[in-house]
């Protein structure tokens, strides 16, 4: 029997691998070593979740992350969606959220 958990599992572990073959750094891509992930993915509530966590100012380069994340998620068909709560009529689109440093919700494209 396939349940919601084991799709939500299925979805972060699709996720990541999309990031990691756009080559997007991710937490536990270098264990050992002090790094900071270019990006965190999460399961919360079966949802999954991505956060930008490397701001412009620390990392030459930063600014282009929310653009490679995007293009990666494209690539192994996933989209982005405002995070659980964040939808309101004046929220940001997920896009903007992301870039902003706040989490979105992936989902698989429509």
């Amino acid at each position: 029997m396939i349940t919601a958990a084991s799709n939500a599992t299925a979805l972060l572990s699709g996720v990541r691998g999309a990031l990691r073959a756009a080559g997007v750094s991710q937490l536990g891509d270098r264990p050992g070593l002090p790094h900071l992930p270019e990006v965190e993915t999460w399961l919360n509530d079966g949802e999954v979740l991505l956060k930008v966590t490397v701001a412009p100012q620390e990392r030459p380069g930063a600014g282009e992350i929310p653009g490679r994340v995007q293009d990666a998620l494209r690539s192994g068909g996933f989209t982005l969606a405002p995070a659980f709560g964040s939808a309101t009529a004046t929220s940001l689109s997920p896009a903007t959220e992301l870039g902003s440093g706040r989490a979105v919700h992936i989902i698989r494209g429509q």
